[in-house]
């Protein structure tokens, strides 16, 4: 129940809103200026002890990580995410802070199942492409 409440708090924290609460009781929907002021940080992941070598990464049972990282995505923390080569991956969020950003990492199903582990730093932006990045078939 701990672990649950602190990764509502982490979504809460990157979103502004809360998870199960009623359109009514949520904050209104933050524009795109006032979510690109909040801090972003990049949370890296590499192949941790329950990694399997050999084993592709569609095949190291990260299932629940998928719909984790989908969750977040789908509430507006995430700027992006994906695999970064054959056994890692990363994503660009939005969070208050640093504690609440690891929260996130923590509360990762494949970090605590050790198929990986991570590492959040928080993530300044110099030089910003003028076109958006568009998503990969897997």
């Amino acid at each position: 129940m701990r672990i649950m409440m602190r990764a509502v708090l982490a979504v809460t924290l990157m979103t502004g809103t809360v998870a199960g609460a009623t359109p009514s009781q949520q904050q209104p929907a933050q524009q795109p200026a006032a979510r690109a002021a909040r801090p972003l940080f990049a949370i890296v992941y590499r192949a941790g002890p329950a990694w399997k070598p050999g084993v592709p990464m569609k095949d190291q049972g990260l299932r629940d990580h998928f719909y984790y990282v989908k969750a977040l995505h789908e509430r507006g923390g995430i700027v992006y995410a994906g695999a970064m080569g054959p056994d890692g991956g990363l994503i660009i969020l939005h969070a208050a802070d640093q504690a609440a950003a690891e929260a996130v990492m923590a509360d990762d199903p494949a970090v605590k199942a050790g198929i990986f582990t991570g590492e959040a730093r928080r993530y300044t932006p110099r030089f910003i492409g003028t076109g958006a990045a568009t998503a990969a078939n897997p």
